[in-house]
């Protein structure tokens, strides 16, 4: 008898410290701004994993151990320079590349990132308010939108990463401030990785 209380009494313990722990681990946010369109719209709600790429005390920036790096297309949560402060981005360039823009398109190492233009009727559920391009494509998976010949940073680089840096950008590329305007962003800067999406009733039902 004592034994079977024991037993339900250390699982008891284990489901709540775990309740404990997963909040400085599991974090949901709002996004306000529409540098993610279409892939992420404003008000959608979203949820970043912070162990994803390093095991930190819970509520600290300690690192207790280190997991993997991020990868490319995916978006991660990370300290921008500038005093931008923290940010929702996709990694489109690793250690050690270098990453130029032409017309839009993304080269790695002198080699386009797949891309294929969609139907734009197709993405009329975004709202005015995003600021989207006239133009939706497919790039190496993901979403992205622009405007051919209009966006301020349709050209930039090239941009040789450091060993420990990488290059961010929105999807939302005419209306995003990120690594083709403040350079690589650091390792240590990025803390954590978007796991879900719930959006709101603008795009229930989309996919991309």
């Amino acid at each position: 008898m004592f034994s079977r209380l024991r037993q339900h009494l250390f699982a008891l313990l284990f489901v709540v410290a775990i309740l404990a722990i997963l909040p400085g681990y599991l974090w949901p946010y709002s996004l306000t701004g529409a540098s993610a369109a279409p892939t992420i719209l404003v008000h959608d709600t979203f949820l970043v994993n912070r162990t994803a790429y390093d095991l930190r005390i819970p509520y600290t920036n300690v690192t207790l151990a280190h997991i993997r790096n991020p990868r490319r297309e995916e978006i991660v949560q990370a300290y921008l320079p500038e005093g931008i402060g923290l940010a929702i981005k996709r990694v489109v360039g690793l250690p050690g590349e270098t990453i130029e823009m032409r017309e839009n398109r993304v080269y790695i190492n002198g080699t386009p990132l797949p891309s294929r233009v969609l139907a734009g009727a197709d993405f009329s559920w975004a709202p005015m308010q995003h600021h989207m391009g006239s133009t939706v494509a497919m790039e190496d998976g993901h979403w992205v939108a622009y405007s051919p010949g209009s966006s301020k940073y349709r050209n930039s680089g090239p941009v040789l990463l450091g060993s420990n840096e990488y290059f961010l950008m929105g999807d939302n590329r005419d209306n995003s401030y990120d690594s083709r305007g403040f350079g690589p962003v650091a390792r240590d800067q990025i803390v954590a990785k978007l796991i879900a999406v719930f959006p709101t009733g603008e795009r229930l039902g989309k996919h991309e």
